[in-house]
């Protein structure tokens, strides 16, 4: 029997034992393209998983400037800040598409951690790979080129080669502006390692991206 989309989650992974308790709060909710499901500083009450589409997490500056943290997909949870007594959410979380997700009271997830050890190790392990994830990502932003940067979000943002987003949001993933995305996007479409329209790019050749995104030589202007 194929698996639903809530059997090929995470969350489902972690709180299988317990599914029925959760299952009268998995009614998924729908968000439109660029819509915020929560915002930074708010009270983190809920604990969410993407059930279809697509979230990006991100922070943005006291000038404004804007970061994306993560890209999310089907499955992925997120909002992890709910796991701590009091805590707020310490990024926002946006629709980069039209998009559904799954929203747990954080109350709920407490009780069963509570409960079941194996639960809170689960979870642990996810915060730890999202911290070593962040660790990286900064390492990327002190050292890497914005091309490394740029080819690197292309080939971790892809989805059968194709990913809908637009170039800002491409740029605020690669941590640099939206002007020097473009340009880089450019140079790119002109080797034909991409192509793109308006909210949508594909990649034409992913070995030389991953090239770049090595720190190999990038083309020339």
């Amino acid at each position: 029997m194929k698996p639903t989309p809530l059997e090929k989650t995470a969350l489902y992974k972690i709180f299988r034992p317990w599914i029925e308790q959760l299952r009268p709060f998995l009614k998924p909710r729908k968000f439109e393209e660029g819509r915020y499901l929560y915002h930074e500083s708010e009270p983190a009450e809920r604990f969410w998983t993407v059930r279809s589409g697509e979230v990006r997490t991100l922070k943005a500056s006291a000038s404004g400037r804007v970061i994306t943290l993560e890209t999310l997909h089907a499955g992925d949870p997120f909002g992890m800040a709910a796991l701590r007594a009091d805590a707020v959410y310490t990024e926002s979380a946006q629709a980069i598409t039209a998009c559904e997700a799954w929203c747990v009271p954080r109350r709920v997830v407490v009780s069963l951690m509570a409960k079941d050890p194996e639960v809170s190790r689960a979870l642990l392990a996810i915060v730890a790979g999202r911290l070593q994830r962040a660790h990286d990502r900064l390492c990327s932003f002190a050292h890497d080129s914005v091309a490394a940067r740029m080819a690197r979000t292309l080939l971790d943002s892809a989805d059968d080669e194709r990913i809908e987003t637009t170039r800002r949001v491409l740029g605020e993933s690669a941590g640099t502006t939206v002007e020097t995305a473009i340009r880089v996007l450019r140079r790119f479409e002109k080797a034909r390692w991409i192509e793109g329209g308006v909210g949508w790019v594909r990649i034409l050749d992913r070995p030389a991206l991953e090239n770049i995104a090595r720190g190999g030589e990038d083309v020339d202007d």
